[in-house]
């Protein structure tokens, strides 16, 4: 496990959607993340359905459960919300969500 690499680096295509949550937008990689067992990412499939995922004492979240693409993505922490502003079809979640952000993040992903 390395918090914060692209998981597919190690995984391949294994994850349907992984990822690490961190307490700031500009961590760096191989930093366990946060260590938030209420927190949660939440998946909606382009059909409606939902994946609710919890976070591990590392920050890290995976699932190999199907999800119909393109699916949105919010994390939930303490009645509070974030959700990105689009739709997404690549469940790597680490490979845009970088510490200095690729492909048009701001950087990690955090708790709201």
């Amino acid at each position: 496990m390395r918090p914060g690499e692209a998981c597919g680096s190690c995984h391949g295509g294994e994850f349907t959607a992984a990822g690490t949550v961190y307490a700031a937008a500009h961590d760096l990689d191989d930093c366990d993340g946060v260590d938030a067992p209420d927190a949660a990412i939440v998946l909606t499939g382009s059909d409606g359905n939902t994946l609710t995922l919890g976070i591990n004492s590392a920050g890290n979240f995976v699932t190999n459960s199907p999800v119909k693409l393109p699916f949105s993505v919010k994390v939930e922490y303490g009645g509070r919300e974030s959700a990105m502003v689009a739709s997404v079809s690549v469940g790597d979640c680490n490979s845009c969500h970088t510490a200095s952000g690729e492909n048009g993040s701001s950087g990690r992903v955090i708790l709201p």
